[in-house]
């Protein structure tokens, strides 16, 4: 893999991670078109998306900090509901037990918490079917023409929804965990899987692209994990420049992409992507017949 190979991978993981476009079904569209072979892809694709984790961090990092403390604190809280529980149970007492779900990030964390269980499990029972689908450009074809349609769909649905952490039911954290799951195929895109389901959920602009996100952090962690336990091949010296190269240009690009998908999402916009993934569906199978 040449080094302009390697960046312009890393430039289209990082647009594409973050917009309902789908990163796979791009990625492999475009090694298709300019025959780019990678010796040791699954690792490649591991550290892409350690550079995409990055830019949702620095953009999201007063929530995600507020995250973590509210998953702490909840575990805190639950150790102390236990003590509280044995205290009463033993002194025939009647002490007070704390509210796990006391603040909205709390919510938030254990919403997260469920989304990711339905997520993985699919994930798992699909991820040897979905890994052949990356063998011919149909595939990919038909989730670009899925995602389309969800956009499409959830666009008007969109204009009625207003719920927050608070007035959000279990059930609409295991719908969009299973909404991600899917979109372990190529061309079926993440954001736009779990964007689609925020709003069919009746959750607010707002607090549909920040669960998506968020929702994303330890869902590419889990990935990258599976995939560098799948990964057999060596490290060679020569690749590791092209390799910090990727990771940077989708660091970047990723950054960019979540500052123009807010804005797009707040302007009710994602007609405009659910055409351009009708194009490249078009096109995926074009070149998958004649090229």
């Amino acid at each position: 893999m040449a080094a302009w190979q390697a960046f312009l991978l890393g430039l289209v993981q990082g647009i594409t991670e973050f917009l309902p476009i789908s990163s796979s079904g791009h990625v492999v569209l475009l090694e298709h078109l300019l025959g780019i072979e990678l010796n040791n892809r699954i690792l490649f694709g591991a550290l892409l998306h350690i550079g995409t984790l990055i830019p949702v961090i620095l953009v999201f990092k007063r929530d995600i900090k507020r995250l973590f403390w509210g998953m702490i604190h909840i575990f805190v809280d639950l150790i102390k509901n236990f003590t509280i529980w044995f205290h009463n149970k033993k002194h025939r007492d009647d002490v007070r037990y704390r509210k796990i779900l006391s603040t909205n990030y709390r919510k938030f964390t254990v919403l997260i918490l469920i989304s990711l269980i339905p997520t993985a499990v699919i994930g798992y029972i699909l991820q040897k079917m979905a890994s052949r689908a990356f063998d011919n450009l149909l595939a990919p074809a038909i989730g670009f023409f899925i995602t389309a349609i969800l956009l499409l769909v959830t666009e008007v649905a969109s204009n009625q929804a207003e719920k927050s952490p608070k007035d959000t039911k279990y059930r609409d954290a295991v719908i969009i965990g299973v909404f991600q799951g899917f979109s372990v195929f190529p061309g079926l895109s993440r954001a736009g899987a779990t964007l689609s389901a925020g709003f069919l959920c009746g959750f607010s602009r707002k607090y549909a692209i920040k669960y998506s996100y968020i929702m994303m952090i330890p869902t590419v962690l889990g990935a990258i994990v599976v995939e560098l336990q799948n990964n057999t091949s060596r490290v060679s010296i020569s690749d590791v420049g092209n390799y910090i190269l990727g990771i940077a240009a989708a660091s970047a690009a990723g950054y960019v992409a979540i500052r123009f998908m807010l804005s797009m999402v707040r302007q009710k916009k994602l007609r405009y992507f659910s055409a351009y993934c009708i194009l490249v569906g078009v096109a995926a199978v074009a070149v998958n017949f004649f090229m």
